[in-house]
């Protein structure tokens, strides 16, 4: 228990430290157990610290702590019974992506749908050597850069995109980036990828990383490396994704004969 009400206090610290200071205290505490609830911190069956723990370890009164309790139960979050404290009542069950390895392009674009964009950047670069190598461009050569957040439907981000694009002359405008799939905006530029390859690995978040997805410096990211190609052989796009695995799981689908 303590260690869970230490990770719960890091949680709660982080909220203080932005814009959930302007909401009540009761609400916070709230957000930040439904939180622990939702992604399996604390699993299904496992006893709720007690009110008089809650009050102690994020210092609000008892009558805060049992507010918040109080939501949970209301959401059927948890169960509260008398002499025996509160157990959580939800089933944990992540939703991984169910895709090939090669090929996959509708994925992404139909996680997007259910979440929100925000761009950070587009804008015409010279892109890494390892980038010009995969691309075949020169050391001078500028493509489109652009550099995306995704969250889910709760507003919690779970990817930072960056890509760079040969061929893309009109339309990748931040507005249109984050109302539109960046396959329809290549599409409108002539650009049909018909293969995409990817590479998975890990990678430490950077600071910047960390702080567009909400973690910590140096937590282990998944990362997927898409190299997008054309009819032609020729490879025109690459898209580097890195996920935060608490809020995203990939999960490939063989089959075999």
């Amino acid at each position: 228990m303590s260690q869970l009400l230490s990770s719960l206090k890091s949680e709660w610290q982080r909220a203080q430290d932005g814009a959930m200071t302007r909401v009540p205290l009761y609400h916070q505490l709230y957000t930040v157990l439904k939180k622990a609830i939702l992604d399996g911190t604390i699993p299904y069956d496992a006893q709720m610290p007690t009110e008089q723990q809650l009050a102690a370890t994020f210092d609000v009164s008892r009558i805060t702590a049992k507010r918040a309790m109080d939501e949970l139960a209301a959401e059927k979050l948890v169960a509260r019974f008398r002499g025996k404290g509160s157990h959580v009542t939800y089933h944990y069950q992540p939703e991984p992506l169910s895709a090939p390895l090669v090929g996959m392009l509708k994925g992404p674009v139909e996680i997007a749908k259910h979440g929100s964009v925000r761009v950070i950047t587009t804008e015409r670069a010279v892109p890494p050597a390892d980038v010009r190598r995969t691309l075949d461009l020169a050391d001078d050569d500028v493509v489109q850069k652009v550099i995306r957040v995704c969250s889910n439907e709760d507003g919690e981000p779970y990817v930072c995109y960056r890509s760079w694009t040969v061929g893309v002359t009109r339309a990748f405008t931040k507005k249109k980036l984050e109302r539109q799939s960046r396959l329809e905006l290549l599409r409108e530029n002539d650009i049909h990828l018909v293969k995409v390859e990817q590479v998975i690995s890990a990678e430490n978040a950077s600071a910047r990383t960390a702080r567009d997805l909400g973690v910590e410096v140096g937590s282990a990211l998944l990362s997927i490396r898409r190299i997008g190609y054309v009819a032609s052989g020729e490879a025109v796009d690459v898209l580097d994704g890195l996920y935060n695995p608490q809020r995203f799981q990939y999960a490939m689908v063989s089959g075999l004969g």
